[in-house]
């Protein structure tokens, strides 16, 4: 089994769609809803000049005034697009579309344009990523509090049972992650468990609504 760090070419899309960035907005968000896609990289005279998306689109659209028929792909992309070599560590891509909130990265080689890799390709990488965990984590481990099971029981053991079986699910998935990342050359959290259990506390109180300080 492989232990080197996933790249960014295991898991991008392979020749995206390409306009022109002479094309009329009208056209090109024609062309995203034909192609099913939500990026299209944009070149003017055989050079990239950006990207353009349906977040792009609605942000033009939303300005007075603004008529798509006259305006051009190239006036309404994001210019700048961030481009990445095809063998960068897919940690390092996820990691610079989180941070900066971008939806995608072009991956290109020596000027040629490869690839490209969204949001809803990392989404499939985490799932192929995540299925050796998973299968890790072995025989069912629900099957001891299953309903059927409880029948006739006290309460407070059945309680107990439960909660049992609940730490014993995150261990194991708390193991299993471990060996996945080990598995595929990810980085294991360094934290101090004192620092993660810290952390957990405060995400419980934001989802139960005892803490509202995220700004996000």
């Amino acid at each position: 089994m492989s232990t080197h760090a996933p790249t960014v070419r295991q898991f991008m899309t392979l020749d995206p769609v390409t306009i022109d960035g002479g094309l009329s907005v009208a056209d090109a968000r024609q062309r995203l809803f034909q192609t099913h896609a939500r990026h299209l990289p944009v070149y003017v005279g055989g050079h990239l000049v950006g990207i353009l998306s349906d977040r792009d689109l609605a942000r033009v659209a939303a300005v007075d005034g603004f008529e798509d028929k006259h305006a051009t792909a190239e006036q309404a992309c994001t210019p700048s697009p961030y481009v990445v070599g095809p063998e960068t560590p897919l940690a390092e891509v996820a990691q610079v579309l989180a941070d900066q909130k971008f939806g995608a990265a072009l991956v290109m080689q020596e000027g040629h344009l490869l690839g490209i890799f969204t949001v809803i390709d990392a989404l499939h990488a985490l799932v192929t990523l995540l299925r050796p965990v998973t299968a890790s984590l072995g025989a069912d481990p629900h099957a001891a509090t299953d309903p059927a099971h409880d029948h006739g029981r006290d309460p407070r053991e059945t309680a107990l049972l439960h909660s049992q079986a609940l730490h014993d699910d995150l261990a194991h998935a708390a193991a299993g992650v471990r060996v996945g990342l080990d598995t595929v050359g990810g980085s294991v959290d360094l934290r101090s468990d004192a620092g993660r259990r810290s952390e957990i506390r405060r995400a419980g109180r934001t989802v139960t609504g005892r803490d509202n300080s995220d700004k996000t």
